[in-house]
């Protein structure tokens, strides 16, 4: 009886080990985007990566999650248009069915322990697209140790689409007319000359006859 009871203690404590173990492992799948606010034709990056890895000393080496987005405020997303970072390469399915959107990153080495960058992924807003708030989501994130899978949070970006303010073209002010004239005008030589003779001739009428008066005057 006593070796029964000894054997259901090493079982349940063996029991509560790997629970406990299992319920330790984790890690972080980490979004970042390189802006929250664009406009239609933009493009926008979200760098990926792995943080908080506690996996055991093999770490992981796989991430798989499902990429779902707006297709009528981005250009679909194909492959090319995931970039792996630090020997991390990532396949991503874009055909319609069952796995449409899912994406695996893997790198082919011994598992990562530490926080790193695995990839960007670059997705672009189309032209025309009216304002609007719209989401790129991550979801179904998980990786595995070798022995049990290992899942993660979902992640959220929320992305804000403005138009850009309409630029009203501005009517060309009128320029003041400016004046050209002198105030005092300044005769030409012709009207001078004609001045100068016209005195001349009022100088002599008025002698001839102030002459005249007087030769009268005096007989």
């Amino acid at each position: 009886m006593k070796k029964l009871r000894s054997i259901a203690i090493l079982v349940a404590v063996i029991l509560l080990s790997s629970i406990s173990y299992v319920q330790a492992a984790g890690f972080s799948f980490l979004t970042e985007a390189s802006a929250t606010t664009v406009e239609p034709g933009d493009t926008v990056t979200i760098d990926l990566s792995v943080a908080d890895i506690d996996a055991g000393e093999l770490g992981i080496n796989t991430i798989e999650a499902v990429l779902e987005y707006d297709k009528n405020v981005f250009e679909a997303v194909s492959s090319t248009d995931f970039a792996g970072l630090n020997n991390w390469s990532i396949t991503y399915n874009n055909e319609s069915g069952e796995n449409e959107g899912k994406f695996v990153a893997v790198i082919v080495q011994d598992g990562v322990t530490e926080n790193q960058d695995i990839g960007r992924l670059t997705l672009k807003v189309k032209e025309g697209v009216e304002d609007q708030a719209t989401n790129i989501v991550f979801k179904g994130i998980k990786t595995n140790d070798g022995t049990n899978e290992i899942p993660t949070t979902d992640k959220t970006i929320t992305i804000n689409i403005n138009s850009p303010e309409p630029v009203v073209p501005q009517e060309p002010q009128e320029e003041e007319p400016q004046n050209t004239t002198s105030p005092d005008p300044i005769p030409q030589t012709g009207e001078t000359t004609f001045i100068v003779l016209g005195v001349c001739i009022v100088a002599v009428v008025i002698a001839v006859i102030s002459y005249m008066l007087y030769r009268r005057n005096r007989y």
